[in-house]
């Protein structure tokens, strides 16, 4: 993997939380940061790669046609006043306590703006309601991705979204979580859960933790990574999307979010293992 750092004491078999046989599938989980994609690369055997790739597209000459990369961004953009149902239904899911870390994906018409106040007057005339900063912020990241899968075909084959809080929901048996993920015990929280499908991920986050400055990977950065990448790593009988049927947009790309069936995870727990 490109830039990749890997995890030299964490080695070892990450055992039956696989979609198949071949030990050489790669899981990959990526979450925007300040220094361009964090990912972490795990497979159903070795060790898992993490590093920061400054164009996602980095990611795609080292995955094969099986792989999958779950990205944290919105893929499959409206272009006019209704709102997407992937991102309706996720927030009902995530209910009070979470569903507010969905926001609504701006309309395909501010891709090209200029600065902040023409995509706030693009959203308008589009939506009838003006982009707010948050969504700003990551524009150049959704036109990053949106040109990718437009015009790459294995892009469009292995990329595919996510959003961390939903990811958490299903691995955390179909519960939000409790505290915000920028506090210190929404990452302690998180790192609980993540650890019950994935032992030693304390060790990986710590690792990845002493490889790259806070101002360059963030602690959300990582776990929400992971939580894609172990996502991703699941049995495709078990992913599920929302909505249930996803449409497309108007350049064919699907407007979904995947996570895993927590009551599936339930019954038939993996028995991942990441040994020393």
């Amino acid at each position: 993997m490109p830039n990749a750092v890997h995890a030299g004491s964490s080695s070892g078999n990450l055992g039956a939380y696989s979609p198949t046989e071949d030990s050489e599938f790669k899981a990959i989980g990526v979450d925007g940061c300040r220094s361009g994609w964090f990912y972490v690369a795990l497979s159903p055997s070795g060790r898992p790669d993490w590093g920061v790739a400054e164009k996602l597209e980095e990611l795609l000459p080292d995955v094969g046609g099986s792989d999958r990369i779950f990205v944290d961004i919105p893929i499959g953009l409206p272009t006019g006043k209704e709102e997407r149902d992937c991102d309706k239904e996720a927030r009902f899911k995530l209910g009070r306590k979470r569903g507010s870390s969905v926001f609504p994906a701006p309309v395909r018409a501010i891709l090209g703006a200029r600065d902040y106040e023409d995509a706030k007057m693009r959203s308008q005339d589009a939506c009838g309601k003006k982009i707010s900063k948050q969504a700003w912020e990551i524009v150049s990241k959704i036109c990053e991705v949106d040109e990718l899968m437009r015009r790459n075909d294995k892009a469009k084959h292995l990329i595919r979204e996510v959003h961390p809080e939903l990811c958490f929901w299903a691995l955390n048996g179909g519960r939000p979580m409790e505290n915000k993920k920028k506090d210190k015990s929404g990452f302690e929280e998180r790192k609980s859960v993540l650890s019950r499908w994935l032992p030693k991920a304390d060790l990986l986050v710590s690792s990845v933790r002493q490889q790259f400055l806070v101002k360059q990977v963030g602690n959300d950065d990582i776990v929400d990574a992971t939580a894609a990448a172990v996502t991703a790593l699941a049995n495709s009988s078990i992913l599920r999307t929302v909505p249930e049927n996803p449409p497309r947009d108007d350049f064919g790309l699907p407007v979904e979010m995947v996570y895993v069936d927590p009551d599936l995870l339930a019954k038939h727990p993996p028995k991942a293992v990441l040994r020393n």
